[in-house]
Parts: structure tokens; sequence; C-alpha cells
């Protein structure tokens, strides 16, 4: 009798949306194919999607998972999510989930459009601090307060993305991540847990670039 095949991930060479499924993954211990597609050779891409992997929307990332093969960064993340307990377990709860994936996309989204695929961010770099970048920490550090995790004490497949942008953020700006200590602290912790920090100690990790291609910061 053979075994079931593992599931695979296909993502850009980079880490992008693709690091924090990645993560996830890891965490969970799930034994999984890390598909990485270079920039340099897209034709690869260009051609699985077309004619090979039956995705109902092709598009990067990508998880096939036996018969079910799913696209779209968030779907593939809260399916991860609810398979490997790494959800909220209340309404009220939920919602706070909810609420939080959507804060932290808009950081990921702001930071994105306005540093990593603007050639003119350093010009744009002041007023992102000042503007945008320093009111949504000072929300985000007033929500997570004392809290462990997000969404309290239980760790959510929220916190995977928020690691993530916040380590994107601190490679950008550490003086300005530095100033907060407790979204340090909150860094740590994640850092701390014992299956990220065999993984973020492996060959399997790769801390950069953050994207894969882009006319502004990029590392």
């Amino acid at each position: 009798m053979s075994s079931a095949p593992v599931p695979t991930l296909g993502y850009w060479e980079c880490r992008g949306m693709g690091q924090p499924i990645r993560s996830l993954l890891a965490y969970a211990g799930v034994n999984y194919t890390d598909k990485r597609y270079k920039f340099s050779v897209s034709e690869i891409w260009e051609s699985d999607k077309t004619d090979t992997l039956g995705l109902d929307f092709p598009k990067l990332p990508y998880y096939i998972d036996g018969d079910l093969k799913l696209s779209q960064s968030m779907s593939i993340l809260r399916y991860l999510g609810r398979k490997y307990a790494l959800v909220a377990t209340d309404d009220r709860q939920r919602a706070l989930q909810d609420m939080c994936e959507q804060q932290v996309i808009d950081m990921a989204q702001s930071f994105v459009k306005t540093i990593v695929f603007a050639a003119d961010y350093k010009a744009k770099t002041s007023d992102y601090l000042s503007s945008t970048l320093k009111p949504q920490l000072d929300l985000l550090v007033k929500f997570l307060a004392d809290k462990q995790w997000l969404i309290g004490g239980q760790l959510s497949y929220v916190d995977f993305i928020a690691y993530e942008v916040m380590d994107w953020l601190r490679r950008f700006t550490p003086e300005t991540i530095g100033k907060y200590a407790t979204i340090g602290q909150y860094l740590d912790r994640f850092e701390a847990l014992p299956a990220i920090n065999a993984y973020q100690n492996s060959v399997q990790y790769k801390p950069g670039p953050i994207m894969g291609h882009g006319d502004g910061w990029n590392l």
C-alpha cells in the first residue's frame, strides 16, 4: 500500500506571502514539498499553472493537499489554521482574529506599495514612517497590550502573518521597531517557539529576499 503524497506549497523564491505559510507548516511539523519558482525562469511557473497543476484560480502561492488544491495566501493560511488548531475557539475570538488579520494585511500592503515597489521609496520613507507606520504600530501595541498572542493565549495563523510583517519592518527600520518594546517582546516570543527556533536555524529557512522583485527597497 503506497503512502499518501506529501502536500506541496508553491511560491516564488522569496519570503513574501509564502513565508507565513512555510513557518506555519514548520510549526505544525508538516512534511511537505517547498517548491520555489525562480523569477529568472518564470516560464516554469507559466507552464505549471497552465498545463500541470489544475488550479481553479492559478496564482502563487498555491497549496496542494491530496485532492484539495488551493490558491490565495489567506485561504491557505485559514485552511491550515483550522487543520492544525491554530484558530480562535469562540465567536468573539474569531471576530478579533478576523479583524487582526485584515489590520496586519493592511500594514503589509502599505509597506509593499510605498517602500518595496516604489523606485522613489527613499523620498517617501520619512512620510511613511511618521504618517503611516507610526499610527499603525501605536494601534497594534495598544491592542496587543500584555497579551501573549494577538487574540490572547491562543497562537493563531494570524500571528504567523504578523510576525512576518513585523520582521520585514524590523529589517527595514530597526530604529523604529526598537522603540516598541511590546513588539520586540512579541517577536522574541515567536522566535523562541521550539519548532520556529529549529526551523529558523535550519537550511530550509531563507531570511531573504523579502520580495523577489520590486523597484524599491528589498532585502
